[in-house]
């Protein structure tokens, strides 16, 4: 098997997301065999050059005490192995010292009077009572307060020479300990475990690898992926639990709360906030999606919050009053069976989503161009000459030009625009009919409902009773839409002519679309017919922001795009579409996801994958990019069963996509925190396997075209 059919399925989802839209064609298919050896490394008695690093975030701890102790089976810590103190963003890095002999590692973060830490609770973080200087003596959000009295763990099962462990320290990793220390016995399995079962806990989520970020810097998030913020989000979401009746939030009892709601391993589903006691996962997600909608991140394109609520719905619907994440199979095993396990995996679906769901792949990709039409309302044929001259025509009919009559006595748009050349246009009670408007090649039957005339408010709602537009290219029904406009100071509508009026509009400020529709893509971007027409089928939610700079229009900041594709040979998948755009580049004027030119944002596909043979699988995409030509990061993730596999992708020079020339790196990584790293191009270059820094295997390419993976034990296997 070729390498790039095994991993073709995972770039394959990458390139769409970067791109917008792609195909299968740089991706070559071959045959192939397998051979590997279950042999294991033999380990050293002297453990040497160990090295712990990460971040320590409950909002961003600064001149945080950081020890690390080994601890006997009891618990009991034996020797303090290291310590340091964490910088201004949180990090910190040591070595651990000779006295550690290999058993399991407490990191323990806590404060002093010198410590400081960030606020990440949207409503702030209580009265101030540390003495820092501030103007209104109230710990706002972003703003640095001194926590006081506390402490927050995270606990590693071992350690070997030369390993370099990324070991965060969070409320997540605080819960972990608690859950491996319910027992008699402290372990390496049970540790191993506990950070696991955590990990599922929170979607999928790495407690320990994944980086660590301030939430309440908007220069940072731009850099960060989706799965790092809201894995952020989650962490500010004990916060927002925590009691700030004696000034500062009080963490350590809120943490507490947290380890004491999942004893014996399973949490609440949601409990209604009933029990102040208890913390319930959906008090973790409300909590989590208030910083979101704090920092202007409308929605989680990682897809994991997605993912919860789905749990908690089931578990509530199952009649469920418990959810248990189950730790991952072979955590606990050897580094290098993690590290073949993790390449069996890899072989599997990277095989099964290259070779065995190219239907699915291509409703995929199809979904990618209809949800770019869907959000741009078809900028050719909705926003262009058919929706804006079908306005067009009604806003005259309730200016009085014409009450009744033909829509070819209208003149839409200036005199050399498109007109309509059929069709007619009623208006009877505040409620406007299209009838058969023919327009560029377009078909418009529509219904609407416009604000009454002498109507002073300042929000108007404009109602789509229902429409559809015919053309060779898309098809769109509309079964009932919302457009609402905020304007910034109170206005009376006026449908006398322009003319006529005196009335200046105010700005509009912001506002939000919202419909049911469906949508059928019938010819491809270059103009060629779909083989199989794909139709999404479901609901459009976008809002709308202030204009951007000169523009005369509001510019779109979210959509969520969700319900079901289908093509007409009988594939259809249920999905969930999120954007975000930051920036220039959103609005009508150039599209609502990150499509366009000069456009940034991020975006998130979600979606359910059920193959012959295997479990089925939650698949979530998001992606970011500064620019369509310039670079753009990707994630996909797939779990499946109680295992997981993650692509991250960055890349630059995008522009080149079409001659492959865009360089980067892709690295693969799972559950078990094994990492396949390939760099410099998107041919995938030789790379290597690793876990806890240590390299277990190098990916070479053959002259034949087949991939070599040899491991540090001289097995080896041929992909």
């Amino acid at each position: 098997m070729h390498i790039r059919t095994v991993f073709g399925g995972f770039t394959g989802l990458a390139i769409v997301m970067l791109v917008g839209c792609g195909g299968d064609s740089a991706f070559s298919s071959g045959t192939g065999n397998a051979s590997a050896s279950n042999t294991t490394i033999s380990n050293t008695t002297e453990i040497s050059n160990v090295i712990l690093g990460g971040g320590a975030a409950k909002g961003i701890i600064n001149l945080g005490n950081v020890v690390a102790e080994e601890l006997d089976a009891s618990g009991t810590a034996i020797a303090q192995v290291g310590s340091t103190v964490t910088g201004i963003d949180g990090s910190y890095r040591l070595t651990v010292d000779r006295h550690y002999s290999g058993g399991p590692v407490r990191v323990t973060v806590s404060a002093d009077e010198n410590t400081q830490m960030k606020c990440d609770v949207p409503t702030g973080c209580g009265m101030r009572t540390d003495g820092i200087t501030d103007s209104n003596n109230v710990i706002d959000f972003g703003e640095w307060y001194k926590p006081g009295n506390l402490t927050m763990i995270a606990l590693v099962a071992e350690a070997k020479t030369n390993d370099s462990l990324v070991v965060n320290i969070t409320p997540y990793t605080h819960l972990a300990a608690s859950r491996a220390m319910e027992a008699d016995s402290l372990s390496a399995a049970g540790i191993y475990n506990a950070n696991s079962e955590v990990s599922n806990l929170l979607g999928g989520v790495d407690i320990f690898n994944t980086h660590h970020m301030d939430i309440t810097d908007g220069y940072l998030l731009k850099g960060g992926s989706a799965v790092e913020i809201v894995y952020a989000a989650f962490s500010s979401a004990i916060a927002t639990l925590a009691n700030t009746s004696g000034g500062n939030p009080d963490i350590n009892n809120v943490l507490a709360v947290l380890s004491d709601s999942f004893i014996g391993g399973t949490i609440i589903a949601d409990d209604g906030g009933m029990n102040d006691n208890i913390i319930s996962l959906q008090e973790i997600i409300d909590g989590a999606n208030s910083v979101l909608d704090k920092i202007g991140v409308a929605d989680d394109t990682s897809g994991k919050i997605a993912r919860l609520q789905t749990d908690v719905d089931e578990a509530i619907v199952a009649g469920n009053s418990n959810i248990d994440p189950r730790p991952s199979p072979i955590t606990g095993a050897s580094a290098l069976a993690r590290v073949k396990a993790f390449v069996s995996d890899m072989r599997t679906w990277g095989f099964v989503i290259e070779e065995e769901s190219r239907a699915e792949r291509s409703a995929f990709m199809q979904q990618m161009g209809m949800a770019a039409t869907a959000a741009n309302a078809s900028h050719a044929f909705l926003t262009g000459p058919a929706f804006a001259g079908a306005f067009d025509a009604i806003m005259q009919s309730f200016s009085g030009i014409v009450i009744n009559g033909a829509l070819s006595d209208f003149t839409v748009g200036s005199p050399d625009s498109p007109q309509f050349s059929a069709g007619t246009i009623t208006s009877i009670a505040g409620i406007v009919v299209i009838t058969d408007g023919v327009i560029n090649g377009v078909t418009v039957n529509m219904v609407v409902q416009l604000p009454a005339h002498g109507l002073t408010a300042s929000s108007f709602t404009l109602g789509i009773i229902s429409a559809s537009l015919r053309s060779v290219i898309t098809d769109v029904d509309i079964n009932n839409g919302t457009l609402t406009l905020n304007t910034s100071t109170p206005y009376t509508v006026n449908w006398m002519l322009d003319d006529l009026s005196t009335d200046i509009i105010p700005r509009v400020s912001s506002g939000s679309i919202n419909l049911d529709m469906a949508l059928t893509q019938k010819l491809n971007p270059v103009g060629a017919p779909i083989a199989a027409p794909v139709t999404f089928a479901g609901s459009l939610a976008i809002t709308l922001a202030e204009p951007v700079d000169d523009s005369p229009w509001v510019t779109s900041n979210s959509l969520v795009l969700g319900g079901s594709i289908s093509d007409t040979v009988g594939n259809s998948l249920d999905a969930n579409l999120v954007g975000n755009t930051t920036g220039i580049g959103g609005g009508f004027s150039s599209g609502f996801l990150p499509f366009g030119p000069s456009s940034t944002g991020s975006m998130g596909l979600s979606f359910k994958l059920q193959l012959a043979g295997l479990p089925e699988a939650a698949v979530n995409i998001s992606s970011s990019r500064t620019g369509f030509y310039e670079s753009g990061t990707t994630i996909v993730s797939i779990n499946y069963g109680l295992r997981q596999i993650m692509m991250d992708s960055g890349y630059s020079g995008m522009g080149n996509l079409s001659t492959m020339n865009a360089t980067g790196s892709i690295t693969f990584t799972n559950q078990d925190g094994v990492s396949m790293t390939m760099e410099n191009d998107f041919k995938i270059s030789p790379g290597s396997i690793a876990l806890n820094g240590q390299m277990y295997g190098t990916i070479v390419h053959l002259n034949n075209g087949l991939t070599k993976i040899i491991y540090t034990d001289g097995t080896f296997e041929i992909l």
